[in-house]
Formats: C-alpha cells, sequence, structure tokens
C-alpha cells in the first residue's frame, strides 16, 4: 500500500488541510476554517459559508460534531462581545459584570430547550452565569471513538478490547490475547504518534457511525461503530477513507470469484490488498483460509479460520471449517466443542451434525448420533455421507 504524504494547512501548519478556502485560495484544516467562517464573510459558493443565524442555532455545513462545536463555540465566544437587540443593545459580556446583567442574560437562555450537544458550559464559564440551566452532555460515537483512539495510542489493550463488539465473547473464551496481537502488530496502528478528527457520520437509523481519523499526518483511519444496548461499540476498523466501508462487499466478492475459479496467484494479490485495508473483518480472514486450503497449507488455514471466527463469533462456516480442521487433526475434544457451538447457533447445519454424529458414533453414543442424523437427513435427504454415516450406525449397533 503506498502511503503519499498529506498536504498541510497552510495557517496552522501542522494539521492536514482537508478542504479549499475560497478566501485564502489553499487548502486549510476545519479548526481554521471555523475560525474564518464564523464572521459569515464566507462567499455563498462555499459549502462551508456560514448564514446569518440566531445564537445556538448555526446554519452551515459541519463534517463533524465536533466541528459543530467548536464552531458553536466561536459564534458565542462572538455573541458575547457584540451588542444584543434582545438586550436594548447591550454587550453580554459586559452585562455580566453586574449581578442584574447576569440574571437577564440567564432569563433570556433558560427559556429555551436547547440541544444537549450545544456546549452551554461555555457561556455559563465565560459569563460566570451561575443560574444557567445546563443538562449534562451525553457522550456521543465521537467521544466512544476518540477515546478508543487515545487507547489505541498509549497501547492500553485491554481498555481497547473493551470497546470492541466482540468483547464479552473473547472475554468468556480466552480470546483477547489473540485479537490483542492482531491489532497491535499493524503497521499503522504501532506507528500512531498524533491523530486528529476529520469527520464522521451516522446512518439515518442512528445505530451505525463512521469516524474518519488523520493519523500522524500520513494515514487514514476510519471506526466504525455500532450501537448496542444503548452504548456504543466498535465494530471493525479500516485503513483508509471512510467511503471504502461501502466498498469492502464488493472487494469480497472480486475474492470469492477469483477463489472459485481457482485463480488462486490473483486471489492471493487481492487478499493482501484488501487486508491491509480491512484488518478486522472475518470475511478476508475466512478467504486466506480457504486460500491456503486451496494451497494445501493446512497450518495456515487453520490459523485464518480461527481469527475469521474471532473476529466474527456468528461467522458459522469459518467455525465449522476450524472445527473440520481440529477433527482431520485429530484433536476430538477441541472438534467436539465447536461442533456443539455451531448447533447452538445453526441446529440444522448438515456437515457439523453430520460429522459430530460420525465422532459419536466413534464414542460409542449410538443413541445421540441416531438423532443427529436422522435430523440431517430429515432436512437434507440427498445427503450422502449422513447417508453412510447411519449405515454405519446401524451396522455397529447390530
Amino acid at each position: 500500500m503506498k502511503i503519499f504524504k498529506k498536504k498541510k494547512c497552510k495557517i496552522c501548519k501542522t494539521k492536514t488541510g482537508t478542504r479549499f478556502c475560497m478566501r485564502k485560495g489553499f487548502d486549510i484544516c476545519w479548526e481554521d476554517c471555523n475560525i474564518l467562517r464564523v464572521d459569515e464573510q464566507c462567499p455563498n459558493e462555499c459549502e462551508y459559508h456560514l448564514q446569518s443565524s440566531e445564537i445556538m442555532q448555526l446554519k452551515g455545513k459541519s463534517d463533524s460534531q465536533m466541528e459543530y462545536i467548536d464552531l458553536l463555540k466561536k459564534q458565542m465566544a462572538l455573541w458575547i462581545t457584540k451588542p444584543q437587540k434582545i438586550f436594548n443593545d447591550q454587550i453580554p459580556i459586559t452585562m455580566a459584570e453586574s449581578s442584574e446583567g447576569k440574571k437577564k442574560i440567564e432569563e433570556f437562555l433558560n427559556q429555551f430547550k436547547i440541544n444537549p450537544i450545544v456546549p452551554l458550559n461555555y457561556l455559563k464559564e465565560r459569563l460566570s452565569l451561575d443560574e444557567l440551566k445546563v443538562d449534562s452532555t451525553p457522550k456521543t460515537y465521537e467521544d466512544h471513538a476518540l477515546e478508543f483512539m487515545q487507547h489505541l495510542y498509549t497501547n492500553e489493550w485491554e481498555k481497547v478490547t473493551s470497546f470492541m463488539i466482540n468483547n464479552e465473547y473473547w472475554q468468556s473464551n480466552k480470546l483477547n490475547d489473540k485479537f490483542v496481537a492482531r491489532i497491535a502488530a499493524n503497521k499503522v496502528i504501532k506507528k500512531i504518534s498524533s491523530f486528529d478528527l476529520i469527520s464522521s457520520a451516522l446512518t439515518k437509523e442512528k445505530d451505525q457511525a463512521l469516524v474518519y481519523y488523520d493519523v500522524n499526518n500520513k494515514y487514514d483511519l476510519t471506526i466504525n461503530l455500532k450501537l448496542i444496548n444503548n452504548s456504543w461499540k466498535v465494530r471493525s476498523i479500516i485503513i483508509g477513507k471512510p467511503e471504502l466501508f461501502n466498498s469492502e462487499s464488493e472487494a469480497i466478492q472480486q475474492v470469492a470469484i477469483l477463489l472459485s475459479k481457482n485463480e488462486s496467484t490473483k486471489a492471493y494479490e487481492l487478499l493482501k490488498k484488501y487486508s491491509s485495508i480491512y484488518i478486522s473483518s472475518s470475511d478476508f480472514e475466512y478467504y486466506w483460509g480457504l486460500y491456503y486450503t486451496f494451497t494445501k497449507n493446512q497450518k495456515k488455514a487453520e490459523y485464518h479460520f480461527m481469527h475469521a471466527m474471532i473476529l466474527d463469533p456468528t461467522f458459522i462456516e469459518a467455525k465449522y471449517n476450524y472445527a473440520f480442521i481440529q477433527h482431520s487433526n485429530g484433536e476430538l475434544k477441541q472438534a467436539k466443542e465447536f461442533y456443539y457451538e455451531i448447533l447452538k447457533d445453526a441446529p440444522n447445519e448438515p456437515k457439523t451434525l453430520n460429522n459430530l454424529a460420525s465422532l459419536l458414533i466413534d464414542e460409542k453414543n449410538y443413541k445421540e448420533a441416531e438423532k443427529l442424523l436422522q435430523g440431517c437427513i430429515k432436512n437434507n435427504p440427498d445427503f450422502e455421507l449422513a447417508k453412510q454415516n447411519l449405515e454405519r450406525l446401524e451396522k455397529v449397533k447390530s
């Protein structure tokens, strides 16, 4: 993966220039864009220009909640220093020097039902408005993403895993270390020395979000979060821009088609490329497993099937392939455990029913084996292996 040096903001000269400023004629960061546009003098042709609005009711584009809150604070900073008609052209910061003036400001602001995301605390602190009602600010998906990034930066791996969607499964199966080893080895994550939020987006259903960061003024990193039981959890990490999130399905399909055509060399190249982007994708781990199965490298196939089911504990096909390898290697106890685990989620999965029944026949657990095989054949009457196992069972029973 080729990495190109990003353009820096020509104002601050530290952050990445993410948008072209029509007033300055060069790329700037969103922080400096906010400093400029809060005066509402940007040309209408600019998509980020602000229209005249009341305090705490901005009309203008923001690429993230953080940017929007920052813009509100800058608007508030201007508002308190200018004469306001609502106060008979008095200046709020001057009014706040007296108790009577503070009271007028507090009564004005307290009459509104204000979105909790609005940083009223800023006004409260700047003007010492002790009686201003400020609701506690709820943690947003951006807040969760920020904490997650901070833990990646400080290598606090236990905290990193606590943010992941599969953390409970990993804890109960003692798999946290395997996920940590995988993430900690990533060349982008292990080099994080700085990071800046660029943008974020929320689905219409408001249950999934993408938060996009610039890392070291060099790499793009996107965090995909999902709302579960009113708590945001990290679903996946993408080394790239947010638009790559919607390209994952197409990338998976490309690899699947190549493997189905036995074009393993081309599949290998695509797997290398996409695995460096979708670093927490169970699908690409699964297809790595298939690739190594086709190229007869059972050890590596086992490794990748294991990681596919770690990344997605509900990935039945990955779990089955891993259990089958254990079965083939004579690791019968472990194979049985995974077969039973599969049947909890997919009680009619035919290959699992057949293989588990075969193990039970060898263990002389004929009653349960027969039950599994009959259930399997009932739903899959043309499944020859299950029929053969049932015939074998009848012979060993007699």
